[in-house]
């Protein structure tokens, strides 16, 4: 799925100076696709090539399930990514401890093979 076949769904007459402006000067990728932070980018540089995208995506959530009912999902799915994150630091923390007392304990089993 082509971005320019994405960007021609949601600016089809491609009529829009802005539109043909930013789409000229944004070096997209060949391939289509693209990583989160160059979307992210992408969306400050050019917000108005992403706009009717968010629209839509904004009247869907109205339509299936209430924009209530998504604030508080996306409200939890945001609580348990930090929770997730705080896992993952302290996990790394732990790693590193055990990584050192290890290099330590080594590096003393060095010194007394060589005393």
């Amino acid at each position: 799925f082509c971005m320019l076949g994405c960007f021609g769904i949601f600016h089809p007459k491609h009529r829009d100076d802005r539109v043909v402006r930013s789409l000229k000067n944004a070096d997209l990728p060949v391939d289509g696709t693209m990583s989160f932070g160059k979307f992210e980018d992408y969306n400050r540089k050019y917000p108005h090539l992403f706009y009717p995208a968010f629209r839509v995506q904004e009247k869907m959530r109205d339509k299936f399930m209430g924009l209530h009912w998504w604030k508080r999902k996306l409200a939890k799915y945001e609580e348990v990514r930090k929770q997730v994150q705080e896992h993952d630091k302290r996990e790394e923390e732990r790693e590193n401890r055990e990584r050192r007392q290890r290099y330590e304990v080594s590096k003393d089993l060095m010194k007394q093979g060589t005393d």
